[in-house]
């Protein structure tokens, strides 16, 4: 069997999640797609079994029905046969990762020359034994997509887990501590940039018009959203005003969201400001854990928020929802409910303890409920 050299051969692990065990019975994988990118955790997007010659990169994701630190994951990438070129049953790369997540992703992607029209083929091993061969095709005319941005919008909350924003405003208070924007991205490379531009168009700083005070690039890297931020200065707050948030794709804008920093009374009622999910690292609580991960062992995981301008006695609760647990068996239990009433603008928090022994492991929500209107909910882990 001959060897090319046709890509650049890269492997990207999934984020380890809960360690699940699963029933001998099953096929060790349970599931390998192809496709054109991937989610944070390795889940497919853009599932396909064809791709134009200048794709620049191909994914497969790869689901385990068994994790294991001891073993490993391999994927031999083949050119099946190609008349184009004449070629067949040719090995053009190998790729190797442990297998102790529920996704396990490789990368297939291309050199500078396009990638010849044929049959090709994933074969998959798991523990040096053949498991799985997943097929696709090159085909077509070669039509790169570019790089498309939609759905801009600025928040006060973003799904750390996820990458997604989790509300959308167009005003901030000026004792905000940190401006969120975000960005759909569709038709990047993982490599791909985008850059956002943080624009002063005007407001109290006098003779100040259009000025960019932040500028930053994010790497595609398989995301679907991209969120940016920004923060005042230490002890400082943001000068009120218009602002604007553009952005590029190279030296191109295709994206621009106006925004404004306002008085803190001038925000509509029951605005939500910052509000995140967080635990205590140490036991003198010196140390803050501000993360969409836990440990079952971790003894209390809190919730907070600031609320503005709330009507006279409005009812908060925070609700604390295992939203799907393998470990218990349950699916949208309501742990815990934290009952508050609160007027103007507050900070309000929020506890699930474990009392004695461990959380249970799962998927979980933090709900904020505002005079029993659902308002929020932040998703975190307990692995």
């Amino acid at each position: 069997m001959r060897k090319i050299k046709l890509v650049h051969i890269f492997v990207l692990c999934a984020l380890v999640l809960p360690l699940l065990a699963g029933c001998v019975s099953k096929p060790v994988i349970e599931q390998a797609v192809l496709c054109e990118a991937v989610s944070r955790s390795g889940e497919p997007l853009m599932v396909s079994e064809n791709f134009t010659p200048d794709i620049k990169t191909i994914y497969c994701s790869v689901k385990l029905n068994t994790q294991s630190d001891e073993s490993k994951i391999r994927a031999d990438w083949y050119l099946v046969k190609s008349e184009e070129t004449d070629m067949a049953d040719m090995l053009i790369g190998s790729q190797e990762a442990a297998a102790d997540a529920p996704y396990v992703v490789f990368a297939f992607a291309r050199s500078e020359a396009l990638l010849p029209r044929g049959d090709y083929s994933v074969k998959l091993s798991y523990a040096d034994k053949p498991v799985l061969t997943v097929p696709f095709v090159i085909q077509g005319e070669p039509a790169a997509p570019s790089v498309k941005l939609e759905s801009a919008a600025m928040a006060t909350v973003i799904d750390v887990l996820n990458g997604k924003p989790l509300n959308s405003v167009n005003v901030f208070p000026v004792d905000s501590r940190v401006v969120y924007g975000s960005v759909k991205v569709s038709g990047g490379d993982f490599s791909d940039e985008v850059k956002a531009r943080w624009v002063y168009e005007e407001g109290e700083l006098a003779g100040v018009r259009q000025q960019m005070i932040a500028e930053s690039i994010l790497k595609i890297e398989g995301r679907e959203y991209l969120i940016f931020s920004i923060s005042p200065r230490e002890d400082k707050t943001f000068p009120k005003g218009n602002y604007s948030l553009r952005f590029y794709v190279g030296d191109t804008e295709q994206l621009i969201v106006p925004f404004s920093i306002v008085e803190a009374g001038t925000v509509p009622p029951l605005y939500i400001g910052e509000a995140n999910i967080y635990a205590f690292k140490d036991e003198e609580r010196k140390e803050v854990n501000t993360s969409p991960r836990f440990s079952a062992n971790v003894p209390e995981v809190f919730f907070r928020a600031r609320i503005y301008n709330a009507p006279a006695d409005t009812r908060v609760d925070i609700q604390w929802i295992i939203v799907s647990s393998d470990e218990a068996g349950v699916d949208n239990y309501l742990a815990a409910t934290d009952e508050n009433t609160v007027t103007g603008t507050v900070e309000i928090a929020a506890r699930l303890s474990t009392g004695k022994g461990e959380l249970v492991r799962g998927d979980y929500a933090a709900k904020l409920v505002l005079n029993g209107e659902e308002k929020l909910a932040i998703p975190f882990k307990v692995q």
